[in-house]
């Protein structure tokens, strides 16, 4: 059997375009980073250490270590005794791990969606962080929007649902925000403000909003930032895992 590490999703899919039958890929990515597992073919995948798996499709996934797994649709999981596996449908197969069943939860509801990725809410208002460039503009792709530090932002296209597109895209962390941004630009990151009732959870990753207000440049940790050389430094953590995905408005 051929194993290959792999610490970034960047690699993860190269590794998986190449898979055979007896290829073996172990997943070693730090802490904060996330991986996306949609179908593992005919490799075998397993996760280790302080990894963290989003497992969709038909993927199977074997995590071990303190490695933490969500499981969605037909995902099959075999996970250690302290491996943390998030349930988030009932037709996935978990085997082993420390469960944790989130189906019963309305995540389609704001507050319950905050609270359940740890999204703080002050005064009735969720804190969520916007990735854009260097410019502070974000959504090249679909429409292009500036995120001006100080002001409210307003979705002109505004769809009162919880899809995608049709409003302002947010995540509630910014190294999750960044995995819907180009991945051939540099990237600054913003703290913003949504009102609670205003806000629609679309998935884990991200929620959408008609306006926002945009509070405070900050680094991919969070921490307040006093200028873009300080910013510029902190993206270098997430730049390989922004390579897969599209930019949202």
């Amino acid at each position: 059997m051929t194993c290959t590490d792999v610490t970034t999703q960047t690699e993860l899919d190269a590794a998986l375009s190449g898979a055979t039958g007896d290829t073996c890929i172990h997943i070693k990515s730090g802490a904060g980073v996330w991986l996306k597992l949609s179908a593992s073919g005919s490799a075998t995948v397993e996760a280790y250490d302080s990894a963290t798996v989003r497992a969709s499709g038909s993927a199977t996934v074997r995590a071990s270590g303190s490695a933490t797994v969500h499981a969605h649709r037909q995902s099959k999981v075999t996970a250690g005794p302290h491996v943390a596996v998030h349930l988030h449908s009932a037709q996935a197969t978990i085997t082993g791990g420390v469960l944790i069943d989130v189906t019963q939860l309305d995540l389609t509801d704001a507050a319950t969606w905050c609270d359940h990725y740890g999204v703080d809410v002050q005064d009735g208002r969720a804190v969520l962080f916007k990735a854009t460039d260097s410019e502070l503009v974000a959504g090249h792709s679909h429409r292009a929007t500036s995120y001006t530090v100080g002001t409210d932002v307003v979705a002109e296209d505004w769809r009162d649902d919880r899809e995608c597109g049709g409003g302002l895209h947010l995540s509630p962390r910014p190294h999750q925000a960044a995995w819907y941004q180009d991945a051939d630009v540099k990237t600054r990151y913003l703290r913003c403000t949504v009102a609670l009732e205003d806000l629609r959870p679309i998935d884990g990753g991200k929620a959408k909003a008609r306006t926002c207000r945009v509070e405070a440049e900050v680094d991919v940790f969070a921490a307040a930032i006093a200028d873009w050389s300080a910013a510029e430094e902190s993206a270098s953590f997430v730049e390989d895992d922004t390579r897969h995905r599209r930019a949202a408005p």
